[in-house]
């Protein structure tokens, strides 16, 4: 189908305005880009309470952030930002945190890994790996006596569905759902979905690239593997259920759905939902977009048939 007319006018408004792309951009001007796109999207709903944290890892500290609903949580997210490994952060994914709340009535817990190419791969999947430690362990599910979910939009995506991986491969935590919202899983560029969108959209493969190399240090042997591309992942069976989230017009589109039919293969319950005329990223559009609510009320039906209804 065409573009959502919503969409289309925020197309539109970045062609005028003469963006040409984050691979045109340095880290730190992508990363103050990102900042002032996410103040656009608007606030998230009223929630119940917000904490800070700041949680010991093998190798540090990280700062976390704890978003509880106004009744007692039917579960615990962890929730991964996107931002291609290289931008993005705690502060502006509380938008879509507190949307996460206020529809599944779960807490979210976001962890404010470290990015390349300051920290470049494997450092943001230990953090992360270590974040999902922290939220089963330390603030979250013990605490509250609640089911565990990773979920994550984009790189961050990848980084959830990674994150279940070790959490399979290293004796836990046990994770309920992994919600992966149009994720990174392949490093296959040549896709159908890369040619037909690979440019003059929100995402392209030059944007992709650009990622790829300030995360991998430009070592494109590295793109190959599983902790970067989990669709290459000699074994996929013993993860969780999975509900991965697509967008029309994107070009991480057919890899993720792939990966979705690979869990299924491999005898993980999947639910694949591809949402049309929309862009990377159309789930922060929450205050804009209706199929962007629709797709958070499809998040919170998932959760409900996978973990329990709503308290």
């Amino acid at each position: 189908m065409p573009l959502h007319p919503v969409v289309q006018k925020m197309l539109d408004g970045m062609k005028a305005s003469g963006w040409q792309g984050i691979a045109k951009t340095t880290p730190v001007e992508a990363r103050a880009i990102m900042a002032q796109r996410a103040a656009l999207f608007g606030d998230g709903p009223e929630i119940g309470q917000i904490e800070s944290w700041e949680f010991a890892t093998r190798t540090g500290k990280l700062r976390g952030r704890l978003l509880f609903p106004k009744t007692k949580a039917t579960a615990l997210i962890v929730f991964y930002h996107g931002g291609g490994w290289v931008i993005g952060g705690i502060d502006e994914s509380e938008m879509i945190a507190r949307f996460l709340v206020d529809k599944t009535g779960a807490a979210v817990a976001l962890v404010d890994y470290r990015l390349a190419p300051e920290h470049p791969f494997p450092t943001p999947i230990e953090d992360c790996y270590d974040g999902l430690l922290w939220g089963a362990k330390e603030a979250g599910v013990q605490r509250l006596n609640v089911p565990l979910v990773v979920a994550g939009d984009s790189a961050g995506g990848n980084l959830a569905t990674v994150c279940a991986m070790l959490a399979r491969d290293r004796g836990g935590p046990k994770i309920a759902l992994q919600i992966l919202m149009y994720p990174v899983c392949d490093c296959d560029m040549e896709t159908d979905s890369y040619r037909a969108f690979g440019s003059g959209l929100v995402l392209t493969a030059a944007d992709m690239g650009w990622f790829y190399d300030h995360y991998l240090q430009s070592d494109r042997h590295k793109r190959a593997d599983p902790l970067v591309s989990p669709l290459r992942a000699l074994a996929l069976q013993g993860l969780p259920p999975a509900l991965i989230i697509t967008a029309e017009y994107d070009v991480l589109r057919d890899e993720a759905e792939t990966y979705g039919k690979r869990l299924a293969a491999a005898g993980v319950k999947v639910s694949i939902k591809r949402y049309r005329g929309v862009t990377h990223g159309f789930v922060r559009m929450q205050n804009l977009l209706d199929v962007a609510r629709t797709s958070m009320d499809d998040i919170a039906a998932v959760m409900a048939a996978t973990i329990g209804r709503k308290q």
